[in-house]
């Protein structure tokens, strides 16, 4: 009797494993009209994507009908691709007087909607060597497709200014702007050179938590393979 029962357990023992296999599964990536193959690995976090099959059923019986539950579940990470053309605005200025220049443009793309915040940037401030009457440039920034429809904000107040782009098919294929650059350069500003350094800061806001914030990849010790209920 003693080996029937430990006979039945190992049964039940083999049953449960079957029913919940877990395993990560190989992954190919459709490029340029070919099937590659980007598993390299459980350990590969910087893949464009990761699969697993999980759960599992069997049966043994005579009865004529049964049905086995399926599912399918497509965790979609936000991603972002952008491109500045320039990350500058050098003005050389022989007169006093108002300028404004369109000279860089912005490309954002992303799935999902995007916090756009600044760090440090004001306005532009005297380096010296030697003493001025005023100590600071004018300076706003903006965008816009023209000089007509700019949006503009004082430096002076960029830190407290932040945005989000909308989510919308035309962010997923890429919005672009034009970034504008306006100064007023007063008789009072003496000759010399005017300086500000900041951040554009882009923060994405659909960050899933099997994404490591800081680098965009997989997180390895995050529990793909858990079952609903467990």
């Amino acid at each position: 009797m003693r080996k029937i029962v430990l006979t039945l357990v190992a049964i039940l023992v083999a049953f449960a494993f079957t029913a919940f296999a877990q395993s990560q599964l190989e992954v190919w990536k459709l490029i340029n009209g070919t099937w590659v193959s980007i598993s390299d690995g459980p350990e590969d976090v910087e893949a464009d994507a990761w699969a697993f099959s999980l759960g599992g059923a069997e049966g043994r019986c005579n009865k004529q009908r049964w049905t086995i539950n399926a599912e399918v579940e497509v965790q979609v990470a936000q991603w972002i691709d952008f491109k500045v053309t320039g990350t500058k605005w050098a003005w050389y200025v022989r007169k006093p007087g108002t300028y404004l220049t369109d000279c860089i443009t912005a490309n954002i793309a992303s799935n999902g909607e995007v916090a756009v915040s600044f760090v440090g940037l004001g306005n532009p401030t005297y380096q010296g060597p030697y003493t001025t009457v005023k100590d600071f440039i004018e300076m706003w920034v903006g965008y816009g497709s023209s000089n007509q429809n700019v949006q503009f904000v004082a430096a002076s107040d960029l830190s407290t200014v932040s945005f989000i782009i909308p989510d919308s098919n035309q962010l997923h294929y890429g919005f672009e702007t034009k970034l504008w650059s306006k100064i007023f350069v007063a008789e009072c500003n003496s000759a010399s050179t005017y300086k500000t350094s900041g951040m554009v800061v882009l923060t994405l806001q659909r960050i899933k938590p099997w994404i490591d914030p800081e680098t965009g990849f997989f997180k390895p010790d995050y529990n793909y393979t858990q079952l609903p209920g467990q």
